[in-house]
């Protein structure tokens, strides 16, 4: 009988010192304070994509993806998996790829406007097998992001963000 009263005390101990673990190891949401909503740049989708997570990049750096991904206001399209040459096939990030129009001035002074995209290429901190991310691309699907690849990513912590953008250089 005493040995369950020791047992008990003994749990119940246990239970009382990590009780305020858990509740320290919430992660409490800090607002970004220099993101402008894609309203703001008005037409322009890589403005705002080069402004809010390029140049802002050291709001996201050391959060986890599901902070970019919340912010990002603009359709990812699809998304290509860098594959790194390695012995254990792994990757390191994801680049996703955002339509954004392109406003061309022609020699009449018009404007118009034509389609193109920009990719977000996102470095994580951790390492994860390529083939367990290529299980989720559908070659066949129109919009190839989803909730499942955004569940896939969502816990990567960010180390780096580039912006490539096809017809510029690089941004680096």
């Amino acid at each position: 009988m005493k040995n369950t009263y020791f047992v008990l005390a003994f749990l119940m101990l246990i239970l009382w010192s990590c009780a305020p673990l858990k509740q320290s190891s919430k992660i409490k949401y800090e607002p970004n304070l220099l993101y402008k909503e894609l309203s703001s740049f008005g037409d322009d989708t890589l403005e705002y994509v080069k402004q809010n997570f390029y140049e802002n990049q050291q709001y996201y750096v050391g959060k986890p993806a599901h902070t970019l991904f919340r912010d990002l206001e603009t359709d990812i399209i699809t998304y290509t998996i860098p594959s790194l040459f390695n012995p254990m096939d792994k990757s390191d990030g994801v680049h996703l790829t955002i339509r954004y129009n392109k406003n061309l001035e022609s020699q009449h002074k018009a404007i118009t406007s034509t389609q193109t995209v920009v990719k977000l290429i996102v470095k994580f901190e951790e390492r994860y097998v390529y083939d367990d991310a290529l299980k989720l691309y559908d070659r066949n699907a129109k919009i190839k992001w989803g909730k499942a690849q955004e569940d896939f990513y969502k816990d990567f912590t960010i180390k780096e963000i580039f912006l490539y953008v096809p017809e510029i250089e690089p941004i680096e």
